[in-house]
């Protein structure tokens, strides 16, 4: 048996597997053997088959599971033996025809075409500089943030007039011409629950804020929606390439006035928000409110640094691969997903997704990073209390959380999911050492556009 390598370029190879008869020989004449023991063919008796009749009726088969195997095991031990990593797997060669004659039992040569993973250095040190935002938070913050609790926990009563910009409109929308009349394929008698007080344009809250049951205004939904294109395409089901295009006019049919009634500042409350008697009153409520929001705007800040550091190390590392060979491979072994003509569209996505993979990597190569399994079970904890918390459990019981947790970790895909995450975060840690990160106070509003920007400049 022998193996060859012919490198065509930095990141494609070929590789040639040799099988000479001698080196299936021997076993094909055991595996013939011992099927004709076991064999039940009417004439003859067990283990009296002649050979050459077996081998007629099997040794072809057997003959390809043989050589198939030898030529799988040499080829993933050759590579583990020249330290030689690749991306996605071997294939049949498309430059080089494989010299396979089962008819034969001779030799065989196999061609493969082989994608090379691209040599990665990393190229960050302590020259790359980027902010760790410290979020200055003011009473207003906190204000905002204990009305807000107070209306989610507060009742709902039905009025027939808004009375402020706290009261919730609910009404039907319909796409209208300058005429007034519904516009052909526009939205029509779209339901949408709208809350003045977050409404930016000034006229048009104040008109909100004391509308009646029935009452029928003419809207801007740019203006109605605060111009933001995703909010639009959600709450009027229009699609997204389509949103900068519906008209500026819309009929907007009053149907329904909600009126929250905050919750009392009481013992019960409290308990709601942070658990049976966490906090014993109103000083220790607004105190931990405090401490909570904290919490909240670092971990956002935390977050944005860790969004730049991605972005600079994908900066830094514009990684060529093998473009071609991987569209192939996605393309003959994921067909459920990839064809010809998805191709160059999805492989965008994933040649990214790839490059990320590979710097990490190369990261944690560098750092030795190691995963524990107390790595693991505080991950999965706090990501599965998180998913509590977003189906409205704001403090979910410590054996709920456990008990969601261990049915989680029943699927496979969940523990590599949570790995990931435990390696991901191991990475960030690793680069924040190895970059130059300077203490910037801001706003809560400023750091919010500076976000903004930030996501803008990504997208583009």
């Amino acid at each position: 048996m022998n193996v060859t390598l012919e490198k065509k370029d930095d990141l494609n190879a070929l590789i040639s597997i040799h099988i000479d008869k001698s080196d299936y020989e021997a076993s094909l004449e055991e595996q013939l053997k011992d099927y004709r023991k076991k064999a039940n063919i009417p004439g003859f008796r067990p283990g009296q088959v002649p050979l050459g009749m077996v081998k007629k009726m099997v040794g072809k088969s057997l003959l390809y599971e043989e050589v198939n195997k030898l030529t799988s095991n040499k080829l993933f031990e050759y590579l583990k033996e020249e330290n030689i990593d690749i991306l996605g797997q071997p294939m049949s060669s498309q430059d080089k025809e494989s010299d396979l004659d089962f008819d034969s039992y001779g030799d065989f040569v196999f061609h493969f075409d082989l994608g090379l993973a691209p040599k990665v250095e990393l190229k960050v040190s302590e020259k790359d500089k980027l902010n760790r935002f410290d979020l200055q938070m003011n009473q207003e913050e906190i204000d905002t943030e204990i009305k807000n609790l107070r209306r989610q926990q507060g009742s709902i009563e039905n009025v027939e007039q808004a009375e402020t910009d706290n009261d919730s409109i609910v009404a039907n929308m319909t796409e209208v011409d300058k005429k007034g009349e519904h516009i052909d394929g526009g939205v029509f008698e779209q339901e949408v629950t709208v809350l003045p007080e977050i409404i930016k344009d000034k006229k048009l809250k104040k008109e909100l804020s004391s509308v009646k049951i029935d009452d029928q205004l003419s809207i801007n939904p740019f203006k109605l929606f605060n111009d933001n294109e995703m909010v639009i395409k959600q709450s009027l089901a229009v699609e997204e390439d389509k949103v900068k295009d519906i008209s500026k006019t819309f009929t907007f049919k009053v149907t329904e006035i909600r009126r929250v009634i905050p919750a009392e500042l009481n013992k019960e409350f409290y308990n709601k928000i942070f658990g049976p008697d966490v906090v014993k009153d109103e000083e220790e409520f607004k105190k931990k409110i405090e401490e909570n929001l904290q919490l909240y705007y670092k971990s956002e800040a935390e977050k944005q640094l860790e969004a730049e550091i991605n972005q600079l190390l994908q900066q830094k590392h514009q990684l060529d691969l093998p473009d071609e060979f991987l569209k192939r491979w996605l393309v003959e072994t994921k067909p459920e997903t990839y064809s010809s003509e998805n191709i160059e569209e999805k492989y965008l996505e994933e040649s990214s997704i790839l490059r990320k993979q590979l710097i990490r990597e190369k990261i944690a190569d560098e750092a030795k990073i190691e995963v524990s399994a107390e790595d693991l079970d505080e991950t999965s904890y706090a990501y599965t209390a998180q998913l509590l918390r977003q189906y409205g459990l704001n403090n979910p019981d410590p054996q709920m959380v456990r008990s969601f947790e261990e049915k989680n970790r029943e699927d496979q895909s969940y523990m590599l999911r949570i790995r990931d995450v435990v390696v991901e975060q191991k990475v960030l840690d690793y680069m924040k050492t190895k970059i130059s990160i300077k203490e910037k106070k801001i706003t809560i509003e400023k750091f919010y556009e500076e976000v903004k920007k930030f996501n803008e400049k990504l997208n583009k």
